[in-house]
């Protein structure tokens, strides 16, 4: 088989019908997910989150009990409370102690909070400025509350199974190769009238940089919320120690994007490389002259590699899953230098290998040329910049 109609990669095919039915089975996870979410957790949530600004009232407890709400899988359990609160000279009398006022199991930790509000007892209490009959007791963060947040696991899973089937690479379908008639009239034509040009890098690293600083302000700010809202039940002598528990894997994942953040901004100031080839499009069997120059402090680095990489990126399933696996199948070496022989310029030429694969974008995979640039520096983060390069079949 000619390299114009090797495929990279086979696989299964998954017809249309198929991959319709596939999206709606995730299709019903996102809906079902969705609909809990938001009529079960999303009221409650854009309460607690209101209650931040809401008046502190003494509350004098009238009764309370923990309530048993028997079913076929057991009983689960629920604070029943009974309160009086004044408001402008004016009573008022609330029953709501939380939020999220359904019951759940664990007996134990609802009777604890029974015993606490005896009748007679008087507590503290938020009161709606905006309408002084709707009160609560506890407007922080609560077990329930977490317990509420399951069906984020199904949003997320049937949202990103939908995305993938509708937008994601493989869709679900066959792995084809190029039409080879195609390619090669398309490719060859480009070949003839490539010129000097100057790589772009796959990605700025100014615009990852962004990307990390936006992430991390957006998950650390929404974490904040949950955070205030345990320290302040924490200085009213009630300490969440679930919501504590259940916040440290978000704490853990925030703190990794600032870390992440951090060593984005020390990579801004490593030399930065630049890289124009002799063609734009070069043909496999063709030699291809590569030439870089280095931005900045070139003294910094203690070893410079360069090279000519390819690699297949395929994109299959595996039951309800998307993998994409990455194999470098060729890596052709253009500069390896070490300090203090490092030059802020240099030049080296190059054949693409005949017998390998040209670019190749499918709905499955595909094959990815690039110019690699790795700078290594002492106790710092080191610098991994790519130039896509677009390779072509070769030619007859």
């Amino acid at each position: 088989m000619s390299d114009r109609t090797r495929p990279v990669s086979s696989g299964p095919q998954t017809s249309p019908i198929a991959r319709v039915a596939i999206f709606l089975f995730f299709g019903v996870f996102f809906a079902v997910g969705s609909a809990f979410f938001i009529g079960v957790v999303g009221r409650p949530f854009l309460h607690l989150l209101s209650a931040r600004h809401w008046q502190s009232a003494s509350c004098e407890i009238i009764s309370s009990r923990v309530q048993t709400i028997h079913g076929d899988d057991g009983s689960t359990y629920r604070v029943d409370v009974t309160y009086r609160y004044f408001v402008d000279d004016r009573a008022y009398v609330g029953n709501r102690y939380q939020f999220m006022d359904w019951s759940s199991s664990g007996f134990r930790g609802k009777a604890a909070i029974v015993a606490r509000l005896g009748p007679g007892t008087r507590t503290e209490c938020w009161v709606n400025p905006d309408n002084a009959s709707d009160a609560v007791i506890e407007r922080g963060l609560t077990a329930d509350l977490w317990l509420g947040l399951i069906p984020l696991v199904f949003i997320v899973v049937g949202g990103g199974g939908m995305y993938f089937v509708a937008f994601g690479r493989g869709q679900f379908g066959s792995l084809k190769s190029a039409r080879p008639t195609t390619i090669g009239a398309v490719y060859m034509k480009a070949v003839r009238g490539a010129a000097p040009a100057a790589l772009r890098p796959k990605s700025s690293r100014g615009a990852k940089l962004a990307a990390f600083i936006v992430f991390a302000l957006f998950w650390n700010g929404l974490l904040s919320l949950f955070l205030n809202d345990l320290l302040g039940s924490s200085r009213r002598g009630r300490f969440e120690w679930f919501a504590a528990l259940f916040l440290i894997p978000f704490i853990l994942v925030g703190i990794g994007l600032v870390v992440l953040a951090i060593r984005q901004a020390l990579e801004l100031s490593n030399p930065r490389p630049n890289v124009t080839v002799g063609k734009s499009v070069v043909a496999l069997g063709d030699e291809l002259r590569v030439e870089w120059s280095m931005e900045g402090r070139v003294e910094k680095l203690t070893r410079l590699r360069i090279t000519l990489e390819a690699r297949e990126e395929a994109t299959y399933t595996r039951g309800t899953d998307t993998v994409t696996d990455t194999k470098i199948f060729a890596t052709i070496p253009l500069a390896n230098q070490i300090a203090p022989n490092i030059a802020d310029a240099g030049s080296a030429s190059a054949t693409i290998p005949a017998d390998t694969m040209h670019t190749f974008d499918a709905k499955n995979n595909k094959v990815v040329w690039v110019v690699r640039v790795r700078g290594e520096l002492p106790n710092w983060p080191n610098s991994d910049d790519e130039f896509p390069l677009n390779v072509a079949p070769r030619g007859r």
